[in-house]
């Protein structure tokens, strides 16, 4: 029977060592990214991996370069090597009716793009709500990151659902024999659900998340989300999971976003994780924050770049620092998945 291996990782450098560790244990790989004209191009060294990445407006270039020089080895190597991505394929033929001059009125009556229109019109609406916001008081900054989660959660089901359908059909192509990786976000746990209701007899599913692996190699017990995703999540599966107000959840993705590094990351031999150990600590700051700290909080590095804005929360709430501090010296980020 055919084995599906879903990878669920962020786009980061530091997890390329054990995404690439996957990649040559599959038969096919299944990238979560809608196809590009240049990609076959790109992948047979006909167009350069720099020019591709530029193109392509990735979000994460520096990981993007070393991901398809590895893809263009796998090529070579004789792997399949395909693009699936049907709601963001969807949206770039959005953009591109509308960059033509099509009415918007007629773009979100054409019956296969309708629906992926009004799912990103309602988020990127909800987005600009927030932004609009960050002159107002943190109350309404709260209600704004929860009705944006909430449609980005409801964006992210679409998006797996109709990515599931195509990956099976595919599926069904492949030999009964085929070992077939599947790249996917750590955020697309429903991707997991819609793929596993249709195993039955077509694959064996398995489940590879590199986050959770990398924070139990560094000896962090349990799940520790960034608090923005723990509030999608929370809205994901219908604030059931956890016993944890939302209000609370907005509030800390408020401050945490404010305090972690923005910018790629490269990892070196002494800090092969930057960005983990980064995040872990912030988080594990955060999550010692009331609503009332948070609300002090922004109020004080709202409008300071992130250096600043660290040094205030260490000063100002001492205490929480130092607790994350403990939690965090007791933590090995030298090893990770690798």
């Amino acid at each position: 029977m055919r084995l599906v291996t879903v990878g669920l990782t962020p786009h980061r450098l530091e997890f390329l060592p054990a995404t690439k560790r996957f990649l040559w244990q599959h038969d096919v790989i299944v990238l979560e990214e809608p196809p590009d004209p240049l990609f076959r191009d790109m992948l047979f060294g006909q167009v350069p991996v720099s020019f591709y990445v530029e193109e392509s407006e990735a979000g994460f270039p520096e990981y993007e370069k070393e991901f398809c020089r590895e893809l263009q080895k796998l090529q070579q190597a004789g792997k399949k090597i395909c693009q699936v991505e049907p709601y963001l394929e969807r949206w770039i033929i959005v953009r591109s009716l509308l960059d033509d001059g099509v009415p918007s009125s007629r773009v979100k009556k054409l019956p296969e793009l309708s629906q992926v229109y009004e799912m990103e019109h309602e988020t990127f609406g909800k987005l600009l709500d927030y932004y609009a916001a960050m002159q107002g008081p943190f109350e309404t900054l709260v209600e704004k990151i929860k009705a944006f989660a909430r449609a980005d959660a409801r964006r992210i089901v679409l998006r797996d659902r109709l990515r599931a359908r195509e990956i099976v059909a595919l599926l069904k192509k492949c030999p009964e024999e085929a070992k077939v990786y599947v790249e996917a976000g750590y955020i697309h746990i429903k991707l997991l659900y819609f793929l596993a209701s249709q195993a039955r007899g077509l694959f064996r599913l398995r489940v590879e998340n590199l986050l959770l692996e990398a924070l139990s190699a560094s000896g962090f017990r349990g799940v520790l989300p960034s608090p923005g995703d723990g509030l999608t999540s929370y809205y994901l599966f219908g604030g059931r999971h956890r016993a944890i107000d939302e209000d609370l959840l907005a509030a800390r993705s408020i401050v945490y976003i404010k305090l972690i590094d923005k910018d790629e990351l490269k990892p070196t031999p002494e800090d092969p994780f930057p960005h983990l150990r980064n995040e872990v600590f912030w988080r594990l700051f955060v999550w010692e924050l009331s609503y009332e700290d948070c609300k002090k909080l922004d109020r004080l590095i709202r409008l300071l770049p992130t250096l600043k804005a660290r040094e205030v929360a260490k000063r100002v709430f001492e205490r929480a620092y130092e607790q994350a501090a403990r939690k965090f010296k007791d933590l090995r980020f030298g090893t990770g998945v690798r």
